[in-house]
């Protein structure tokens, strides 16, 4: 089955929050590409979902934002 894949999280710099959301998603069995762009010095990760798990992978996000805010 096909997927149209859609953007959930995007970051700059050191790919360690990009990677622990992967993780997260993953864990809660929802498929997961990251996808790395270089444009000159600047590195940036994209988080992506297949669309039909756009919802549950953003209400997540919120969850694994609040957990790192807590910290």
């Amino acid at each position: 089955m096909w997927s149209r894949w859609v953007s959930v999280h995007k970051s700059y710099g050191l790919p360690r929050v990009a990677h622990e959301y992967r993780r997260l998603l993953e864990h809660k069995g929802i498929r997961v590409r990251l996808k790395v762009k270089k444009k000159g010095m600047i590195h940036s990760y994209e988080v992506q979902v297949p669309s039909y798990k756009r919802d549950d992978a953003a209400r997540l996000l919120e969850e694994f934002k609040d957990k790192k805010r807590e910290m």
